[in-house]
């Protein structure tokens, strides 16, 4: 697990849509934290420095949560949701955790390797984006790599051939498709076609 990276707020009130649209003008988020137990607390995050975090490491994974006059919690990120035309953040919802409770949560898959497929004159066709893994926060994984960089024209990568360490237990069918490699002229045949704007929601459900 990488270090995590610290978000910031403070707790709001539970007002009206004015008193949001107000805040998001001052650079804050309103965002929610719920889980442990404990009701659930509306805060308002830092923008700016949840907007950097955001862009630089992506919000999967552990982050630590300093509230004004709170303790400070470890967290994942449940949900994102952003304007629908100017993609703005504009809600986040997080899940408070424990270190000492295992956690089940959806991890990335980082694809490594790809150019050596195309020296063959192959093409790479991928599958599932992300693993579902259940472990303790600090065995979390940012992403899970996926080489493939030896395979062949024909040769595939599944969930179940994923390297993860021995303490995180990996969710799914471990027949799910990763990455496949394809002649250049079947993979152009298969490409899937581009899913449109109005199929695609506005909330970003998150690890």
């Amino acid at each position: 697990m990488a270090i995590a990276q610290t978000l910031k707020g403070i707790k709001r009130e539970l007002r009206g849509k004015g008193y949001l649209n107000e805040l998001r003008r001052g650079q804050m988020i309103p965002s929610v934290v719920y889980g442990q137990g404990r009701e659930p607390l509306p805060i308002a995050l830092e923008g700016r420095n949840l907007n950097r975090i955001f862009n630089q490491f992506g919000y999967s994974g552990l982050f630590n949560l300093e509230l004004e006059g709170e303790a400070p919690l470890m967290v994942l990120v449940r949900e994102v949701q952003r304007h629908p035309i100017n993609r703005v953040i504009n809600h986040v919802d997080l899940l408070a955790v424990s270190m000492t409770e295992k956690i089940t949560s959806n991890v990335p898959i980082q694809i490594i390797g790809e150019e050596e497929v195309v020296k063959q004159g192959a093409v790479l066709q991928t599958g599932v984006k992300e693993v579902e893994v259940t472990c303790l926060p600090a065995d979390l994984p940012d992403v899970i790599r996926c080489d493939v960089s030896g395979l062949k024209i024909g040769d595939k990568i599944t969930i179940a051939d994923l390297e993860v360490l021995p303490t995180v237990e990996k969710g799914g069918d471990p027949e799910t498709v990763v990455a496949v490699v394809l002649s250049a002229q079947r993979g152009s045949a298969d490409e899937p076609a581009e899913e449109s704007e109005e199929s695609q929601g506005e909330a970003e459900p998150a690890q």
